[in-house]
């Protein structure tokens, strides 16, 4: 089995937070303990980093309190039928610009970066978003969203 580790990387070396079995869950958790320990960043490692420096032990206890732990599993739960092998999940935004030829642009961020995800969701010319499950979607697949994205824009103006 894989084991997949969230960490904290707003330190160098990344101490150690917690390990779990998909990349989904440890992304869940990274996004969980950082909206309960604001002002620190997590990420997620695909190895178990069990020796390695560890966080603070409030941090750790956070990530295996029954709260974070059953917000997670409902999490997976809910989206078991859209990612069964527990996948990383990906926001794609997209923005309109409002005029010209390229007025439509695409980003994709990983679902546990809060930081950037917020400012994407804040950005007022934001006009829709969709979600993804797998490894990094490529500039193609970005461009066949957007593509897809803006003829439904046209077709409903």
């Amino acid at each position: 089995m894989t084991h997949f580790s969230v960490v904290q990387i707003d330190m160098h070396p990344a101490p150690y937070v917690a390990a779990t079995g998909s990349a989904r869950s440890a992304q869940i958790l990274a996004r969980l303990v950082a909206e309960r320990c604001p002002g620190n960043v997590f990420g997620v490692r695909d190895t178990a980093d069990f020796k390695g420096l560890r966080s603070n032990g409030f941090i750790r206890d956070c990530a295996r309190s029954v709260e974070v732990q059953t917000l997670a599993a409902q999490e997976l739960m809910a989206e078991a039928d859209d990612n069964p092998d527990q996948l990383p999940k990906w926001h794609v935004y997209f923005y309109d610009s409002g005029a010209g030829e390229n007025r439509f642009a695409v980003n994709a961020y990983l679902d546990h970066d809060r930081r950037v995800r917020a400012k994407c969701e804040a950005d007022p010319t934001l006009v829709g978003r969709d979600v993804i499950y797998g490894d990094a979607p490529t500039l193609e697949t970005l461009y066949l969203m957007l593509d897809a994205f803006a003829a439904r824009q046209e077709a409903t103006a």
